[in-house]
């Protein structure tokens, strides 16, 4: 597993907060203190000791065998991208290692360095479809799980993880609202243009993701089906508060019933991991339609999980969709530059026990040196 280490006490990350202290305007030239620095210290933790671990591969992570009291010291994330490990000081994170797949790229960020890619994440800025919104409100409900748990963790991390959202959602505002819509949802809607008025959709998954897509498949009737019945009707009832008069039906549980929809669906979101078995099946079904046209997007397959589904030209990969995204104009590819400085910004004021809304100045640099 290749590993890489990011600290945020280089002289890089020092000559940041230089700049930043040279961009406030001629108002703020004079050395100025905004009360005593003490430990610097954000609520009730030290940020030096924030430590988080990032994974990232080709696959989801599964979940690893758990170790003692992990859940107690870790507070995981999981995405169909990644698995992020939060934690205080640096004694976990042998133990927080084993939580991850051997393979992959696995990254530590440690200090303000942390509390900055914690920004990004909740962002979007570090996922494949840039800016996305659907991720923090993953994170968010990961963050409502885990300290509705009372774990020590929980209970340091509470003073300090409303401001971080409180900060992403500003980054957000400022920097990316402008950019026009960005999700799983808005692209998917694109993607299936006037298709999506021209028969049934089904909808694979009852999962976050499907949740997320769900809202924007409007036109012809929407099929949910998912490995259990009873999370597809909870995401129909969801759907009918928001649109009483929208056609929704579930399907039965069951590989039978699900194929049945497959042959009268005439497009169909895939919001489940790549199952090779199950895939073959589909699309052997897909093949036994009566009439022509519609498309396949698989929002849970990358490049390793198109195999079975290769030679449908109908066929829509997550890695091709994100592939349909990587030209963006030089507007937009400023103001991700702009959110992605705003985070280190943020994350550099925080560890200097502020409020990221007050500026700092000369004199703050030494007490930086420390954190």
């Amino acid at each position: 597993m290749a590993y890489r280490s990011l600290r945020d006490t280089s002289a890089a990350v020092v000559m940041q907060l230089r700049f930043i202290a040279r961009n406030w305007g001629s108002g703020h030239d004079t050395a100025m203190t905004h009360g005593p620095h003490g430990a610097l210290a954000f609520g009730s933790m030290e940020l030096r000791v924030l430590n988080v671990l990032q994974w990232r591969g080709a696959h989801a992570a599964t979940a690893a065998a758990p170790e003692a009291d992990c859940g107690q010291d870790l507070f995981l994330i999981d995405t169909c991208q990644r698995r992020v490990a939060v934690m205080f000081g640096s004694e976990k994170l042998d133990t927080a290692r084993r939580q991850f797949p051997a393979d992959g790229a696995l990254e530590h960020f440690e200090g303000a360095g942390a509390y900055a890619f914690l920004l990004r994440f909740c962002c979007g800025l570090e996922s494949k479809l840039v800016a996305e919104s659907e991720i923090f409100g993953q994170i968010k409900q990961a963050w409502r799980d885990f300290s509705g748990r009372g774990s020590p963790l929980a209970k340091q991390l509470s003073p300090w993880i409303q401001p971080l959202f409180q900060d992403a959602k500003e980054i957000r505002a400022q920097y990316l609202g402008s950019l026009g819509s960005v999700s799983y949802g808005s692209q998917v809607r694109r993607l299936l243009g006037e298709e999506v008025d021209s028969g049934p959709t089904l909808l694979v998954g009852a999962g976050q993701l499907a949740q997320a897509v769900a809202p924007w498949l409007t036109g012809s009737e929407l099929w949910l089906w998912n490995r259990t019945a009873t999370r597809a009707r909870e995401l129909a009832l969801e759907l009918a508060k928001r649109s009483p008069e929208r056609p929704v039906r579930v399907i039965a549980e069951g590989a039978e019933a699900e194929l049945t929809a497959w042959r009268g669906a005439h497009q169909v979101v895939i919001c489940v991991p790549p199952e090779r078995q199950a895939d073959q099946a589909r699309v052997a079904a897909w093949r036994e339609r009566l009439d022509g046209g519609g498309r396949i997007i698989h929002l849970g397959a990358g490049a390793e999980g198109a195999a079975p589904w290769s030679n449908l030209p109908e066929f829509v990969s997550l890695g091709a969709l994100f592939g349909m995204l990587q030209a963006h104009s030089e507007v937009r590819r400023r103001q991700l530059e702009r959110s992605r400085a705003a985070c280190l910004e943020k994350a550099l004021l925080r560890a200097l026990g502020a409020n990221s809304s007050h500026p700092h100045s000369w004199e703050d640099l030494a007490a930086f040196n420390a954190v």
